[in-house]
């Protein structure tokens, strides 16, 4: 099992660059950043492309990615340009996740009428489609509802294509998953109360179920998409002691997931959360 981290752009640079070079040392896999304009009104907030480009030319070798880039304030052509340098500047560190985007602040920041769920959906697959195209093709045109490409040479071809991630819960979205991804990416928490299974794990099974089924319609080997689960922003507790965290481990393992990504710990009890975050990753790189 891969362990990986999600890291908080909500210190002096300083600060968080000492924390990515710890998780560096702890042998972590990657370390993701939450792609928002701001999250639960932090009074500091950095901009995640900007802070993953400081922690690749401050790093050598750990991975790190978006998690995730969505629509609501990026457009597709921006987003592309941007992987492709910090996939040169990580030297191929850099995983590009994309997600859906909710309602809330990040939706209404530029305006615009508000999306209900199914014309988010709508948008995100333009929005997956165009990203991959730009990023696979010399030149890219497109056409959609949502988005407009023109002529647009960003650099992009199959040599230099970023590995995609695509967060999704619901069967549209893990059709893009299955179509584009390198990564399909999931967490402890429902997006969706109607069809929740009922408890984190239970809910992350019912999911991979589905995106077997959906890799059985278009003709994918699920073996070919690796998985990764965010634990701890919802109802799991992988960082409350090395037990827990086997817990988990050996739980979301049963079910096929390939990559645990715990939350950097904060607030009171983030000394202990980091020793067991330290140990934990010690175990997960045993053979």
């Amino acid at each position: 099992m891969n362990l990986d981290v999600i890291m908080w752009p909500d210190s002096p640079w300083a600060d968080m660059r000492q924390e990515w070079l710890q998780a560096e040392e702890f042998g972590l896999g990657r370390g993701w950043l939450y792609d928002h304009l701001n999250l639960n009104d932090r009074p500091v907030w950095h901009e995640s492309y900007t802070t993953l480009a400081a922690a690749a030319a401050a790093t050598s070798h750990i991975g790190m990615g978006t998690m995730v880039t969505a629509p609501n304030f990026r457009h597709p052509v921006t987003t592309a340009k941007a992987a492709l340098s910090l996939d040169a500047l990580s030297e191929g560190r850099f995983v590009l996740g994309l997600g859906a985007g909710g309602p809330g602040a990040d939706s209404d920041a530029l305006g615009g009428a508000p999306l209900n769920r199914a014309e988010r959906t709508a948008r995100f697959a333009e929005w997956t489609e165009l990203i991959d195209l730009l990023l696979t093709r010399d030149t890219a045109d497109f056409a959609g509802r949502h988005f407009t490409a023109h002529q647009v040479a960003i650099g992009g071809g199959e040599a230099r294509r970023p590995p995609l991630a695509v967060a999704a819960t619901a069967r549209r979205g893990m059709e893009l998953a299955v179509r584009h991804a390198d990564l399909w990416i999931t967490q402890d928490i429902s997006q969706n109360p109607a069809t929740y299974a009922g408890t984190p794990h239970a809910e992350v099974s019912r999911q991979i179920a589905l995106l077997e089924e959906i890799c059985a319609e278009q003709g994918r080997t699920p073996e070919t998409l690796p998985r990764l689960a965010v634990l701890g922003y919802g109802g799991e507790r992988p960082l409350a002691s090395i037990e827990a965290f086997r817990d988990c481990l050996g739980r979301y393992a049963q079910l096929g997931i390939s990559t645990l990504a715990v939350l950097w710990p904060r607030g009171e009890q983030a000394g202990a959360q980091l020793a067991v975050l330290e140990q934990a990753a010690a175990e997960c790189r045993l053979p």
